[in-house]
C-alpha cells in the first residue's frame, strides 16, 4: 500500500467527467479479457490490450494509479410475449441487469493488482473507486442530453377552436376497424386511425384524410401516449410534433381526464429510435440464400448509436480512400505525439480520427459478436461515441440523437479537417485528394465575348433526369432508369439566360458552362435526389445504372477559344441584372438577398425552382453567406487578415471574446459570424496565432500542374432508404480486395457482408453520395 501516492487520488465530483465506456486511445472495452484501467488521477480509461496505453498513460503524466474495470455479460432469459398488451412499460435495464462488473486497483509503476473491495485500502482510494464504479459515463451523459428534444407550440395548437361531433365514441377508428394507434381531433373530437408505423404498427392515415377535409382541424392527439407527463401531439399543416398548452383542458371536452390514462402505445420518439436502430436495408444472400459476412483488416462495422448510420456510412467510405487511410491510420496504434502533451484527447479531433482509423483498418475489432443469439454471427464493430459527441459540438443537428443528411455531414466534415488543418501522417489535407478546379464559362450570343472564371471544390450536385412513366397500384412513382454519366452531361450543358453584357451594353442572350479544369484523385459525386413538388422538398427514387467505370474527357473545359473575345472585367455585382420575378419568389419562401443571387448566378438567372434546388444542396457552402460579387470569391488572392470585415470583428469583441481570438475566428470560417462563435466557444484555449494558410489561388494553380487521367472506376456508394434524408436509414457499399479478388460489400452498422445481387439493385434506387477513383496509368 506504501506504493500509492495518496495526493494523486482525486474523488469524481458529481459534474466531473468520468470515461470507462471505451479506452482513450482505442476502441478496446471492459468487456475484453484485460478490461479498462480508469485513472484515479484524470478519470480517463485505458487499455492493456494489444497497445498498452495504461503504461504510456502513466510513464507520461506520472498517473500511476487505476481502477481496473471488467464487465461480464449476463445470459437474458427469453421473456415470452403476452397475447395481449394490457399495459406497455418503457423502461430502461439498470446494469446490474445486464453484465456482472469485476473491478481491481492496478498500480501501474509496479504492475501489481489489488483485488476489490479490499478493507486493506486507504479510506480515500475505496472512495474514488466506489465513485466511479457508479459514477455514469461520460458517453452516456451526452447521449442522455443529446437524445432531449424540445417540442414546441405552433401558431395552429396555441388558438384550438373546439365543438363536438354527435355520437362521439372513443374504442376504435371511425373510418375502420382499428383499435390502435388512434388519434383524436383536438377541434371536433372524430377518432382516426393514423399512418402505418415502423414495427408492424396497423394504420390507414384515417386521421389526415379527416384533416385534408377538414383543413381547419390540423391539431390530433395520440389516445395509446397519453399520461400525466407525455402525449404526442401532431400539427398535420405543420408537418411536426407540436405542444399543446392546455391539453388537459382540450380534452375534458371530449370526456377525457388525463389523469386516469396509462400510456399504453410507444410514443412517436420512441418509434423514431427504433427505426434508426433497427431499420435494416435488405441483408440477402445470392440465389441460394446464403449471407456472407465478412471479417479482417478494412472491414470493421460500427455500431448504431441509435440514429448514427448518417455517420457511420461517411466515415466507412472516407477511411477506404487512400489518403485518409493515409493520413490517419498507425499500424502501431495512436502516435505518441497524440499522447504526449494530449491530456484530453477527447477534445482533440485529429486524435479522435486516428482512433477512428485504428478502428477501422487494424481488424482487431472486426471479429464475429458470440455474445448474440443470431443464427449469422455478425461483427462485434466499434462505437464512436467520442467522435460523434467532439465532431457534432456546438452544431445545432449533427450534435443531436435524430437522424440528419449524410451529405451535409460529409461536406461539414471535410470543411472541420480543412479548418482545423489536420493532415495526421501527411505532408497535407488528405481533403486535398478531393478536390479540383471547375471552369465557368459565360458567353454571350451576340458579341461572342465571354467571362471564364475558376472555382475549387471537393465534391460535385449533379441533376437527375426525372422522366416518371406510370404509377403502381401502390401509388409509388415509377421512373425511366438513367445513368452518372447523363447525369454529368446534363450538368455540363449549356444553360441560356440574359445577361448584362460589359461590351454590348445591354441585355444579351448568354450561355454559361461548367466544365472540368482538373481531375482530383477522387471525384465525389451528388445526384440531385433532393427536389421541389409544389414548392416542398421531397426525395425522387430515380434509378441511376450503376457504372463501374466513367470517363470525363467529354466534359473538359476548353478555355478560351480562338474565334472568342474575353470580356472586360465588371467592378461589381450591381453590374449584373438578377431576373425580378425569380428573385421575388426566392425572397417569398425566406432565403436571404445574399443566397438568392448565388442561386440564381449558379443556374442561370430566370428559374426560381432551379435556384431553389440549387441551394438546398449547397447550404453547407462555406462562402453561400458572402456578398455576392462576379469575381470568384474562393481564388481571391487577399490576404487572410485584409478579408476580416471589422464590423464583424467589433460585434465579437463587443460579446466578450478576446481581439485576436476573434481575428483567427473570422478568418478560419471565412467571416461566417455564426461559425465563428460557435468556433470560439470550442476552442476558448486558443492561442489565436493564425497558421501560415494556404491561399486558395496557389491550390488552383498546384492543382492544374497535376497532370490527372480522366478515367475512373467507382470505389464507393453512399445509399439512404426512406422518403426523406432527415428519416429512414443509411448504409455504404465499397469495393474492397478479398480472396485476391475485387468484390462489393455493404456496410450496414455491424453488419458487413458481401454485396449480393438483391442489395445491388437497391443501391441504384437509392445512391446518395457516389466517389470515383482516378486511374492513373
Amino acid at each position: 500500500m506504501e506504493d500509492i501516492n495518496l495526493d494523486s487520488i482525486i474523488v469524481p465530483h458529481p459534474s466531473d467527467r468520468v470515461f470507462k465506456d471505451d479506452c482513450m486511445f482505442s476502441f478496446d472495452t471492459a468487456f475484453d479479457s484485460p478490461g479498462l484501467d480508469i485513472c484515479m488521477t484524470c478519470h480517463q480509461a485505458f487499455s492493456r490490450g494489444e497497445h498498452n496505453y495504461t503504461s504510456m498513460h502513466g510513464e507520461f503524466y506520472d498517473h500511476r494509479v487505476f481502477l481496473n474495470y471488467k464487465k461480464i455479460k449476463k445470459v437474458q432469459k427469453g421473456e415470452q410475449q403476452p397475447h395481449k398488451i394490457m399495459k406497455l412499460e418503457i423502461k430502461e435495464k439498470a446494469e446490474d441487469e445486464l453484465f456482472d462488473t469485476k473491478c481491481a486497483i492496478y498500480l501501474q509503476n509496479t504492475d501489481t493488482t489489488i483485488e476489490y473491495p479490499n478493507s486493506q485500502l486507504p479510506v480515500k482510494v475505496s472512495q474514488a473507486a466506489d465513485a466511479l464504479i457508479h459514477f455514469t459515463s461520460s458517453e452516456k451523459k451526452e447521449e442522455i442530453k443529446a437524445w432531449e428534444q424540445e417540442i414546441k407550440p405552433c401558431r395552429h395548437s396555441i388558438s384550438i377552436n373546439q365543438s363536438t361531433i354527435p355520437n362521439l365514441q372513443l374504442k376504435k377508428c371511425n373510418d375502420c376497424e382499428l383499435k390502435e394507434n388512434l388519434w383524436i381531433c383536438l377541434h371536433c373530437g372524430n377518432l382516426g386511425c393514423g399512418r402505418a408505423q415502423f414495427g408492424g404498427v396497423s394504420g390507414h392515415s384515417h386521421a389526415m384524410k379527416h384533416q385534408k377535409s377538414h383543413p381547419d382541424h390540423c391539431v390530433a392527439v395520440k389516445l395509446g401516449s397519453l399520461s400525466t407527463d407525455i402525449a404526442d401531439c401532431y400539427c398535420y399543416e405543420c408537418d411536426d410534433e407540436v405542444k399543446v398548452p392546455n391539453l388537459a383542458v382540450l380534452l375534458k371536452t371530449y370526456g377525457i381526464d388525463i389523469t386516469n390514462f396509462v400510456r399504453t402505445e410507444k410514443s412517436l420518439t420512441e418509434l423514431q429510435i427504433e427505426q434508426n436502430v433497427q431499420w435494416d436495408f435488405k441483408i440477402s444472400g445470392d440465389a441460394n440464400g446464403e449471407i456472407k459476412p465478412v471479417f479482417g483488416e478494412g472491414l470493421t462495422g460500427f455500431k448504431n448509436l441509435g440514429n448514427s448510420c448518417y455517420m457511420a456510412s461517411c466515415l466507412q467510405v472516407l477511411f477506404s480512400l487512400g489518403s485518409f487511410r493515409e493520413a490517419f491510420f498507425n499500424p502501431d496504434g495512436m502516435p505518441l505525439d497524440k499522447i504526449l502533451g494530449n491530456l484530453k484527447p477527447y477534445e482533440d479531433l485529429e486524435t479522435q480520427l486516428f482512433k477512428v482509423g485504428d478502428g477501422l483498418h487494424s481488424g482487431r475489432y472486426s471479429v464475429p459478436d458470440e455474445s448474440t443469439t443470431e443464427v449469422v454471427k455478425y461483427q462485434r464493430g466499434i462505437k464512436p461515441s467520442g467522435f460523434k459527441s467532439l465532431i457534432g459540438q456546438g452544431h445545432p443537428e449533427f450534435s443531436t440523437m435524430l437522424q440528419q443528411d449524410a451529405f451535409e455531414f460529409w461536406t461539414y466534415l471535410i470543411d472541420k479537417i480543412e479548418k482545423e488543418r489536420l493532415t495526421g501522417q501527411i505532408d497535407e489535407s488528405p481533403t486535398n485528394s478531393l478536390k479540383l478546379v471547375l471552369e465557368d464559362k459565360i458567353k454571350c450570343t451576340n458579341c461572342k465575348g465571354v467571362r471564364i472564371k475558376k472555382e475549387v471544390t471537393d465534391n460535385i450536385s449533379i441533376p437527375i433526369s426525372i422522366k416518371q412513366l406510370k404509377a403502381k397500384k401502390d401509388g409509388e412513382k415509377v421512373y425511366q432508369p438513367t445513368t452518372i454519366t447523363n447525369s454529368i452531361s446534363f450538368w455540363n450543358s449549356p444553360e441560356l439566360f440574359e445577361y448584362e453584357c460589359p461590351m454590348c451594353k445591354c441585355k444579351q442572350p448568354a450561355t454559361k458552362k461548367t466544365s472540368f479544369k482538373t481531375t482530383p484523385r477522387y471525384l465525389v459525386l451528388n445526384p440531385q435526389r433532393i427536389v421541389l413538388e409544389n414548392w416542398t422538398p421531397s426525395k425522387v427514387s430515380v434509378p441511376l445504372t450503376l457504372e463501374e467505370k466513367i470517363c470525363l474527357e467529354p466534359f473538359k473545359s476548353e478555355g478560351l477559344l480562338a474565334d472568342e473575345i474575353e470580356l472586360p472585367e465588371e467592378d461589381s455585382a450591381q453590374e449584373f441584372k438578377f431576373d425580378e420575378d425569380a428573385m421575388s419568389k426566392l425572397l417569398e419562401v425566406g432565403f436571404t438577398e445574399n443566397r438568392a443571387k448565388h442561386a440564381l448566378y449558379a443556374t442561370g438567372n430566370n428559374d426560381a425552382e432551379a435556384a431553389m434546388n440549387w441551394l438546398f444542396s449547397h447550404m453547407e457552402d462555406s462562402d453561400i453567406d458572402k456578398p455576392f460579387t462576379l469575381q470568384c470569391d474562393n481564388l481571391s488572392s487577399k490576404g487572410p487578415l485584409e478579408n476580416v470585415d471589422k464590423e464583424k470583428l467589433a460585434n465579437l469583441t463587443v460579446m466578450g471574446f478576446d481581439e485576436k481570438l476573434s481575428v483567427k475566428a473570422l478568418v478560419l470560417n471565412d467571416g461566417n459570424m455564426e461559425a465563428a462563435v460557435e468556433w470560439l466557444f470550442t476552442h476558448p484555449e486558443d492561442d489565436g496565432v493564425l497558421p501560415e494558410l494556404e491561399v486558395k489561388v496557389d491550390i488552383s494553380k498546384k492543382l492544374e500542374a497535376e497532370k490527372g487521367s480522366y478515367d475512373y472506376e467507382i470505389v464507393g456508394v453512399i445509399c439512404h432508404k426512406g422518403s426523406s434524408v432527415h428519416s429512414g436509414h443509411y448504409v455504404a457499399f465499397i469495393k474492397k480486395m478479398i480472396d485476391g479478388a475485387s468484390h462489393w460489400v455493404l456496410f450496414n452498422d455491424e453488419k458487413v457482408v458481401l454485396a449480393s445481387s438483391e442489395n445491388l439493385k437497391e443501391l441504384e434506387t437509392c445512391g446518395y453520395v457516389y466517389v470515383y477513383q482516378r486511374i492513373d496509368v
